[in-house]
């Protein structure tokens, strides 16, 4: 199935496909181009022979069906018309339709009244035709006369048997001219397209490794970040605030000093609730699938300061690998993160729904919400960054939006 599905594959089917259709196409062009040829053929020989035949003086005697005049105007007619090739049967017609004369001796006598076109062809001196599929034949008439001026029909049939044949000789030289250059630029341009379409797979593989190294890079980074900032500044602040609020307690301190003491401990712990906040978003500490609900409601806590009402709910999550739950809580760092920023929402739910086939995160908020079609500004990837790393964890993400009616951010991982 993989081979079915590469490029190269792809592209040169499409290819053969393309040159049958052209090659199916060229053969019905050049059947009916042999037919038409045919048709044409008819219509310039038939008023040949309607001169040939008129030059013979059709006498009265013939056209009142007098059996010696048959014969004596049967041996000339087939003298003059013998150079003639390609035609099945000629015939004379009488204005009522009846034979008057035929190649075709069984013919003669028969008849039956003219059609509109065969009259109007008889009441002029055009050519006209008629093609009989069915029975392989394209019938031409035209008008002749008389020796005494009376308008007879001349009708001539020719057999399309030579039709296939002829078509077959208009293909090869059209195929000989033009199929093989086809062929070879159909085989040109697919490998052309295959060598860049491989440039560009290539491409794109490499711009995800080198988006995945800057997150990994960036992660790194973060967790450096987190880790000085826990354990030199937050230590310090917690010392700082248990100093304050033990010199509270304490009984020689002045009663003036401890309002002041109180607020300032209270100050603190603030501070280092708003810290530890902060470091949960640069990297939160046990981001492992029994630590996603902690993680979560530490990402969302900065949404209060914002007069956002935020809910956490997670069920299922042990189901995720690590690295999904790396994605599942990066996917919802940028969403949670968005949502606070630019949402101007009153509310923020954050959920994960997990059972022995997928784990889904949705981070709904009901802010002004945004165009998901319109381009982004240069050098902001936010979550559409993310989308390779989601796909590569097995995952699909979708961003759904539109202005006043809030954003969903709903992501699923395949668990394996």
């Amino acid at each position: 199935m993989r081979y079915l599905r590469s490029p190269v594959t792809v592209f040169l089917v499409v290819g053969v496909l393309t040159f049958v259709a052209i090659v199916l196409g060229t053969q019905n062009l050049a059947a009916r181009a042999a037919t038409d040829e045919a048709i044409a053929e008819a219509t310039r020989t038939t008023p040949l022979l309607g001169q040939f035949v008129q030059r013979l003086r059709i006498p009265r005697s013939l056209i009142n069906l007098k059996p010696g005049a048959i014969d004596r105007f049967d041996k000339v007619a087939r003298q003059r018309v013998r150079g003639v090739e390609g035609f099945d049967t000629l015939s004379v017609r009488r204005g009522d339709g009846s034979v008057i004369y035929s190649t075709n001796a069984r013919l003669i006598g028969l008849g039956e009244p003219l059609d509109d076109d065969r009259r109007a062809t008889l009441a002029s001196a055009r050519t006209s035709f008629q093609l009989r599929e069915s029975e392989h034949l394209v019938e031409t008439y035209t008008r002749i006369r008389a020796a005494d001026g009376t308008p007879l029909l001349l009708e001539v049939s020719y057999p399309l048997t030579d039709v296939e044949s002829r078509s077959q000789e208009i293909f090869s030289s059209f195929r000989l001219v033009t199929i093989g250059p086809l062929a070879l630029l159909v085989i040109i341009v697919t490998l052309m397209l295959s060598l860049l379409t491989r440039q560009l797979t290539r491409a794109g593989h490499e711009r995800e490794r080198l988006l995945q190294v800057a997150i990994d890079a960036s992660d790194a980074e973060r967790r450096r970040i987190a880790r000085d900032l826990h354990d030199g500044v937050v230590q310090d602040l917690a010392g700082t605030a248990f100093s304050i609020s033990a010199l509270e307690r304490e009984p020689g301190t002045p009663h003036e000093a401890r309002s002041t003491l109180a607020t300032a401990g209270s100050s603190l712990r603030d501070g280092l609730k708003a810290l530890r906040s902060l470091l949960a978003e640069i990297h939160p500490p046990d981001l492992h699938p029994e630590g996603l609900a902690a993680a979560l409601a530490d990402l969302t806590a900065p949404a209060a300061t914002a007069d956002i009402a935020a809910s956490v709910s997670v069920e299922g999550a042990e189901f995720a690998s690590v690295p999904q739950t790396a994605a599942l809580w990066r996917v919802a760092q940028e969403a949670v993160r968005n949502a606070i920023r630019h949402s101007q929402a009153s509310t923020l739910a954050v959920t994960v729904r997990g059972d022995a086939r997928r784990v889904a995160l949705e981070v709904v908020d009901d802010g002004v919400g945004f165009d998901v079609d319109a381009p982004r500004e240069e050098g902001h990837f936010g979550l559409r960054g993310l989308r390779s790393l989601v796909r590569d964890s097995g995952g699909r993400m979708e961003v759904r939006s539109s202005p006043g009616e809030g954003t969903t951010v709903h992501m699923e991982v395949d668990v394996r």
